[in-house]
């Protein structure tokens, strides 16, 4: 799921795809229910498949691909000769340039399904891109038991009294923890963002007086299990990250604009980001690389990197980071490298993993503070479909990969968006539910996006304000003056292309 394009790229694709000067597509509202068409039932009135062919395009690559593909084999063995899914994986940078494309000038070679972000739903369905899915669960007779997922992950899918997808889970960037070099200095495990601080400000004060022990990966010929000081000459950053990282653009971010009480949409649809909590959000993330007099910590807990992709891992490696933002989806591929690397010392335990939860809040009692930005997986039936019966198969196939993908799914970190599912013995009992996914939480703790189909412009600019408030350029340019002139940005692109 990893991208290395830089977040300058992205904003202005994600200008590009909304705008062109051209205004999005009106829809009218579609009935909740529609006329059987090409369907054929059984003498028990249920649906005859017969050799339905969908293609779906997918958000997913890499390993996530691999797993997702392993399940939807799953599906097509069980509805052999019946249903199956063809999946084409698509990385999110280029699924939403590639999909106006074809959505506009070819769609005979549309897709049938979409497995994509849901925060996206309002802005394909103001395209026309979409089926509502709420009538297909009355033609295949499958219960849409809308009390069984959590609720923000369902709005965000909900446009009017109809859904236009099936959420499946939720997911986000996750702190990644050496608690190996922590244990062997003294150092306790962080909770929230004062305990991160105060930790972190204890390893740089050991580390300055040549005191801190590290190990891991090393350029000195020494083996990653045997304990070193770190170096009093260089400074210690204990916690590196940069704009330039996807963790941080797509996730903590808007975490850090959530837990200090900021708003990513308003109840209108509108951007919601021109508050006193995103300012303190973004102040947060900014003082931890440029610490000032007034700052809570007195020490950068990490350097500016500017646009630098994965700036943490090579650090937490080899024992020069104690922390790491990371995506979910690699933490087992962590896990098998510490394994390899501290293997006569405890491996994999000497790493533990949480979500970002309370690490950025400046005032721990606020509601927000621990509350996770987060996306949430859809599947979506396309309004290119003109069977009915295919309609119905890929809600069939929505239905089955919300109530199966379970565990293997949450192992690459993405947590189900069905309650029943995650309180299943099947998912709890696993071995991966103790050793890492419980400290995940529950799609409960995360908040996505609401919809709205200025979806794009909102996340673009706020994007742009994030990377001036983190990056040096900016540095002594007040976070307020950012915002503002980004938010009255926005909401002129908005008014002009809208």
């Amino acid at each position: 799921m990893k991208n290395k394009r830089l977040l300058t790229a992205m904003t202005l694709l994600g200008l590009m795809l909304t705008g062109c000067g051209q205004k999005p597509v009106e829809s009218s509202e579609p009935p909740a229910s529609i006329d059987d068409g090409d369907i054929v039932r059984d003498e028990n009135g249920n649906i005859i498949f017969e050799n339905v062919n969908l293609q779906m395009w997918s958000v997913t690559t890499g390993d996530d691909a691999k797993t997702q593909d392993d399940i939807i084999s799953g599906f097509n063995a069980m509805y052999e000769g019946m249903i199956n899914i063809e999946t084409r994986h698509i990385s999110r940078y280029d699924l939403e340039s590639l999909l106006q494309t074809t959505m506009e000038f070819d769609k005979p070679n549309a897709p049938h399904l979409l497995f994509t972000h849901g925060a996206r739903t309002a802005e394909y369905v103001d395209r026309g891109w979409l089926q509502p899915v709420d009538p297909y669960y009355d033609k295949t007779n499958t219960y849409f038991d809308k009390e069984d997922f959590t609720e923000s992950l369902l709005a965000s899918t909900r446009v009017g009294d109809l859904h236009y997808g099936v959420p499946q889970d939720v997911h986000s960037a996750i702190l990644e923890i050496r608690e190996d070099i922590l244990r062997k200095n003294g150092l306790a495990v962080p909770n929230n963002y004062a305990e991160l601080v105060e930790v972190s400000t204890a390893a740089i004060d050991l580390a300055k007086a040549g005191n801190l022990w590290i190990r891991g990966e090393n350029p000195h010929g020494i083996a990653a299990v045997e304990w070193r000081k770190a170096s009093s000459v260089e400074p210690y950053y204990p916690f590196p990250f940069s704009y330039g990282d996807m963790w941080v653009h797509e996730f903590a971010g808007y975490t850090a604009t959530t837990q200090n009480g900021g708003k990513i949409i308003n109840e209108s649809g509108m951007p919601g980001w021109n508050d006193q909590g995103t300012i303190d959000g973004m102040q947060v993330l900014k003082d931890m690389i440029f610490p000032t007099a007034t700052s809570t910590n007195k020490y950068a807990l990490s350097k500016s990197f500017g646009s630098d992709y994965d700036v943490g891992d090579a650090p937490f490696r080899n024992g020069d980071a104690i922390f790491k933002l990371n995506g979910p989806w690699v933490y087992q591929n962590d896990l098998l490298m510490f394994d390899r690397d501290l293997r006569d010392d405890g491996g994999q335990n000497n790493i533990k993993t949480r979500h970002l939860g309370d690490l950025f809040a400046k005032d721990s009692t606020n509601a927000q503070a621990g509350l996770v930005k987060g996306e949430g997986h859809a599947i979506m039936i396309t309004s290119t479909i003109e069977s009915t019966t295919k309609s119905a198969a890929g809600l069939i196939f929505a239905d089955y990969m919300t109530n199966y993908s379970g565990i293997e799914w949450a192992k690459r970190g993405h947590i189900p968006a069905l309650k029943s599912v995650a309180q299943s013995t099947e998912y709890t009992g696993d071995p991966a539910y103790d050793l890492y996914i419980k400290d995940w939480g529950t799609s409960a703790d995360y908040v996505v996006v609401g919809a709205t189909k200025y979806y794009t412009y909102i996340d673009s600019y706020y994007k742009q304000a994030l990377q001036q408030a983190l990056s040096n350029e900016f540095k002594d340019t007040a976070i307020s003056e950012i915002i503002s002139g980004k938010y009255n940005d926005c909401v002129d692109y908005i008014d002009l292309y809208s």
